[in-house]
């Protein structure tokens, strides 16, 4: 029984060895205790470490290294002098009677001192040993003092429970040195050096919830469990690995070689069993859904559809609570509560902070780790970089629609500048007819001046206003073709024609009428024979056709259909980039020739808008 008692309690030293010595290598300063804390782990490393060093010493030469022992002995009287410290520092703004207290500290001080001394001496052990006891003792006592009759606000349960732990564990410090001095069992040293680990326990899984709980939990399970299997491999497999060789063969280079060869599959599965191990406590201990990985591609997987800044900041809230199975959000206006528990990133643009990634304490109490912090970290960087392409594409967009506004509004401009040039003109034709149909047919003369008056109204009407119906710009492009037709008299023909579906579709005001102006400015007016003028209108598809037909000559360089040579003069300029402006390239103007019929198309395509 003893056999396994002891080889526990070199077990023990060394999981103490390696979780105090991790944790004094990561962080030696806390928010509980501070400078005090650090101290004390490192000194307690070190203590472990030279008990593993002690003991390999009493293996290999039997007998114990002075060096080693006295260092032993003075880390242990040193230890309870740097506990009381650590509860001081830490409830000293809370308790009465801090000089009483000052003076337990200044007598463990001068305990350890004392102890030192007697160290060095080497003579009067059993005195060193009742002064290391009655020192622990001491310290324990000081413990559970000061956390008892601290003021300190704990309105927080986990605080509570923290404080309740604490005094349990000094208590049982003084319970075990005073058995130390009625009674010595053979376990009583192993429960003595259970305590410190106990208290490091205690300390990162209230306190420091942040780096060392990982530490804690991943690395030294990892460790431990590496460490028992492979005591368990050297125990039970080499001395099964090569039955058929003698002594001789199995102490030479090749049976050195086959055991070597036989550890190394171990070696190369320890990071898979790390990985393994780290996963089944992220989900058993820490309720983690993902992986880092697998989260950030979660997390930019849900975020690329988003189409401006608010639907980003709602989709990345909702994936940060499925991410950390809590409350996530994320705030652009930089205003975090200060007191506000749970874990925060910021967010950059460039080097400045334009905002927090902000994930709510869990319920249940389950604690952020490292890991927590770090993943929101790298999430906070994905977003960061998402927004800054949103804003980017946003204020591109922003920039293109502002020219398109400026181009709308120019040719706008430009568009009543061509109504103060082409209406003098045709007023004074359409006068000239009027006045020669006065004497010969009045009735006549009377309903071109309507015809007249309604297309000056239309053309005042809208031009300031975008959008018009179909039917109404037919309406006005029928009056103006009736004045032409009074005009040339028999010598040009008009059709207008428009399907049932058309004649409600939003076009933009007096392109239609442009084009027919067009088409007898360049064509009924350059030939002398019988001009034709078509104007059609109809629903193609999902994009409103309209055709603009006439026998004249044609534009220069228009020539075969469908002709993009020759973009037309300053009225078709006006509507091709009115067109590109609201539609960009899904409307289109085209300008051909029809050569088996002799007509000039001109062929408008826009899709529907509603306004």
């Amino acid at each position: 029984m003893s056999k396994y008692l002891y080889l526990t309690w070199d077990l023990l030293y060394f999981f103490n060895a390696l979780l105090f010595t991790l944790v004094a290598f990561h962080k030696r300063r806390t928010s509980w205790g501070g400078w005090a804390y650090g101290a004390l782990i490192v000194t307690c490393a070190i203590l472990y470490f030279d008990k593993i060093a002690l003991e390999l010493g009493r293996a290999l030469l039997h007998r114990d290294i002075a060096v080693l022992r006295a260092v032993l002995q003075v880390a242990g009287l040193a230890i309870p002098s740097m506990l009381a410290c650590l509860f001081y520092a830490n409830e000293s703004g809370h308790v009465a009677w801090r000089g009483v207290w000052k003076a337990v500290l200044w007598l463990l001080c001068a305990g350890g001192a004392a102890g030192t001394v007697l160290v060095i001496d080497g003579r009067a052990e059993w005195l060193r040993i009742a002064l290391s006891d009655s020192l622990a003792a001491l310290a324990g006592a000081c413990g559970c003092g000061l956390l008892s009759l601290s003021r300190r606000d704990r309105r927080n349960s986990l605080d509570r429970n923290q404080r309740r732990w604490l005094i349990a564990i000094c208590g049982a410090l003084v319970f075990l040195c005073i058995l130390d001095v009625v009674a010595c069992p053979v376990w009583l040293g192993m429960a003595v050096d259970a305590l410190p680990l106990c208290f490091l326990l205690v300390v990162t899984y209230y306190v420091e919830r942040f780096t060392f709980f990982d530490i804690l939990i991943k690395k030294g399970a990892f460790v431990f469990c590496s460490y028992v299997l492979l005591t368990l491999y050297f125990v039970f497999v080499p001395p099964r690995l090569l039955p058929w060789t003698n002594r001789t063969l199995s102490s030479s280079w090749f049976g050195t070689f086959v055991w070597s060869a036989s550890v190394w599959p171990v070696v190369l599965l320890a990071p898979w069993g790390h990985r393994k191990l780290s996963a089944w406590l992220d989900r058993l201990w820490l309720g983690r859904r993902f992986a880092p990985a697998e989260a950030g591609k979660y997390f930019m997987a849900g975020l690329e559809g988003a189409i401006d800044t608010r639907e980003l900041v709602e989709r990345a809230g909702t994936h940060l609570s499925a991410i950390f199975q809590s409350h996530g959000e994320v705030r652009l206006d930089c205003s975090a509560e200060p007191g506000c528990d749970g874990i925060r990133a910021p967010i950059r643009s460039g080097d400045l902070v334009v905002g927090t990634m902000l994930v709510r304490p869990r319920p249940h109490n389950i604690r952020f780790l490292s890991e927590d912090a770090a993943l929101l970290s790298s999430l906070a960087e994905i977003f960061s970089f998402l927004l800054e392409n949103l804003r980017l594409r946003e204020k591109r967009l922003a920039q293109e629609q502002r020219e398109r506004e400026l181009i709308l509004n120019a040719n706008r401009s430009e568009l009543k500048a061509l109504r103060a040039q082409i209406n003098p003109h045709f007023l004074f034709n359409a006068l000239n007819t009027i006045a020669g149909l006065i004497p010969r047919s009045p009735e006549r003369a009377e309903r071109t001046i309507e015809q007249l008056a309604e297309v000056f109204r239309y053309t005042l009407r809208r031009s300031d206003r975008e959008w018009v119906r179909l039917e109404d710009e037919l309406a006005a492009v029928r009056a103006y073709l009736d004045i032409e037709q009074t005009r040339f008299r028999e010598r040009l023909r008009v059709a207008v024609s428009s399907s049932d579906s058309a004649r409600n579709w939003r076009i933009p005001a007096m392109t239609v009428q442009t084009l027919v102006e067009n088409a007898v400015k360049h064509g009924v007016a350059e030939i002398k024979g019988p001009a034709v003028v078509e104007v059609q209108a109809e629903v193609a598809g999902a994009k409103l056709r309209v055709e603009v037909r006439d026998n004249g000559p044609g534009f220069p360089q228009a020539t075969g259909r469908g002709s993009h040579g020759f973009t037309g003069g300053f009225g078709l300029r006006n509507i091709r980039e009115r067109l590109a402006g609201h539609f960009g390239g899904e409307a289109r103007l085209e300008i051909g020739r029809d050569d088996g019929q002799g007509m000039t198309v001109v062929r408008l395509e826009m899709p529907e808008v509603k306004v």
